[in-house]
């Protein structure tokens, strides 16, 4: 039987946090499946992870703006399919403005533009089926793409295009036209269904999932083995946005102290809320409990698990109702046997079992994240059980090579109706 073709049309690749989209790649890749990576955009500045650079000879740019092969594409498929061209570009431009009219006019503009150039490379490929993460413009240049040839795409859905109301408004669109919608939780999925954007029948769970190989449990230093001058090492990785709740785990910090527990905590991310947190950090007189590291590539992230005691990632929900899905972060220091302390938001209980494969306290709650920080650490026996529990739950049903064969499986029976149909 020939190998499956499958093109992901993502809005840039590599992207630095996006790391699970790599990890998927590559484990779809090891199940036989051919696939071509499209980046709409070029990527930005910064550190390349390390697989993601394995995976750049795999990975095709659509052309500029100036470039003549995107004006020859547009003209193609203009002379071939007019109506279809106009409607695409028509019912693209006229979906929804939340914010920024003139920005999001002009961003979907370009979308559009680079859509119909990616069509025009793939014409005469033998991609059988797209697929591409996120409900957002990368779902949109994905189903422009498949009207264009006549084929499946599917989208991996995840929190901010689901949630936020100032960034989901592609949302009904893109799940509209696609033949099939993946969530990345049953909350999601649930949600999804509750709402009626999709019907039952068009929506499935597949988790992101980590590479275990990658994370071995070892290096962590239990209650039983530290000496009385330790301090409780904490660590928090995650984009300083307001979801992540950072500020949450600061002020929980600022009671700890007030308790006199020894402890430094390190947050590792980078974004928008940064200056904010460095303020409060300030203000609760923590410079030298708290620190906040910026994004490091992979490898060092995976290190930074072995050097600390329990790892806290303190999820709320944003003024915009923007929020996490199951943060990847949460599934890599698991897979590491490290105790967990989240919240209960959105599919982050599907992990984390409130005591028994972690802690889990309600959102936006410092005293209520201090409580839980000394009751985890305070109980050597305690922080061991939750790890080895977490452990073996990732493994179970987060690993990635299991989840690559059920998308891998999913894609190919979505061909095969396809083929059907037809």
């Amino acid at each position: 039987m020939p190998s499956l073709n499958v093109a992901y049309i993502l809005l840039h690749f590599p992207y630095l946090t996006e790391t699970f989209v790599a990890e998927e790649i590559r484990a779809v890749r090891s199940q036989g499946v051919n696939v071509h990576i499209i980046s709409v955009l070029q990527p930005g500045p910064g550190p390349v992870q390390p697989l993601s650079e394995q995976l750049l000879p795999y990975t095709w740019y659509a052309p500029g703006l100036l470039t003549p092969s995107l004006w020859k594409a547009q003209l193609h498929f203009l002379l071939k399919s007019p109506r279809l061209y106009l409607n695409l570009l028509v019912t693209l431009l006229r979906q929804p403005y939340p914010r920024q009219p003139p920005i999001l006019l002009a961003k979907r503009l370009v979308i559009f533009l680079k859509a119909v150039a990616v069509a025009h490379h793939l014409r005469d490929s033998e991609v059988h089926l797209l697929h591409t993460h996120f409900a957002s413009l990368s779902g949109a240049a994905a189903g422009i793409c498949a009207r264009l040839l006549d084929l499946p795409f599917t989208v991996t859905v995840h929190a901010f295009d689901i949630f936020c109301r100032l960034k989901n408004e592609l949302l009904r669109l893109v799940t509209d036209q696609a033949e099939h919608v993946i969530a990345i939780s049953e909350y999601n999925r649930q949600h999804l269904i509750a709402t009626r954007i999709c019907a039952p029948q068009t929506v499935s769970v597949v988790h992101c999932g980590v590479d275990l190989t990658k994370l071995p449990v070892q290096g962590q230093m239990r209650e039983e083995e530290r000496s009385e001058t330790d301090s409780l090492r904490i660590l928090s990785v995650g984009s300083l946005l307001p979801k992540k709740g950072h500020i949450h785990l600061i002020a929980a910090c600022h009671l700890l102290q007030q308790q006199g527990v020894d402890f430094i905590c390190n947050i590792i991310g980078s974004g928008e809320n940064e200056a904010v947190l460095r303020r409060y950090i300030q203000e609760y007189d923590l410079q030298d409990r708290v620190q906040i590291l910026k994004y490091k590539p992979h490898p060092e992230i995976v290190a930074a698990y072995r050097q600390h005691d329990l790892f806290v990632l303190a999820s709320t929900i944003a003024p915009d109702e923007d929020r996490d899905g199951i943060p990847v972060v949460l599934m890599e220091a698991a897979a590491m046997g490290m105790p967990i302390i989240s919240t209960r938001v959105s599919g982050i209980p599907e992990l984390i079992h409130h005591g028994q494969t972690g802690w889990l306290v309600p959102p936006g709650d410092p005293a209520a994240l201090a409580d839980a920080i000394v009751t985890v650490t305070a109980d050597a026996e305690l922080g061991v059980n939750l790890g080895r529990n977490v452990r073996n739950l990732v493994k179970a049903e987060f690993d990635v090579e299991k989840n690559a064969r059920r998308l891998a499986t999913l894609f190919g029976d979505i061909h095969y109706r396809w083929l059907t149909r037809r």
